[in-house]
């Protein structure tokens, strides 16, 4: 009985350990200016591509039609 509560004692420590280790490193992170750069770039990218995209469909509907 004593050595399952030591196993069950063992495991518990290791995870608390772990818990607070992952939890220490990730408030250690910070968002560096590259962080910044890198997502602005991909906004843009997103929204030149939605604006082509809707230009090309915008197109495709009105060259089928006739205008009045």
């Amino acid at each position: 009985m004593t050595t399952m509560w030591v196993a069950l004692g063992a495991a518990a420590l290791v995870t608390v350990g772990s818990v607070g280790w992952v939890a220490w490193r990730d408030r250690a992170r910070t968002a560096g200016a590259e962080d910044r750069a890198a997502r602005l770039d991909a906004q843009a990218r997103q929204h030149r591509y939605e604006a082509e995209r809707h230009f090309t469909q915008a197109d495709t509907i009105h060259r089928g039609q006739e205008h009045h």
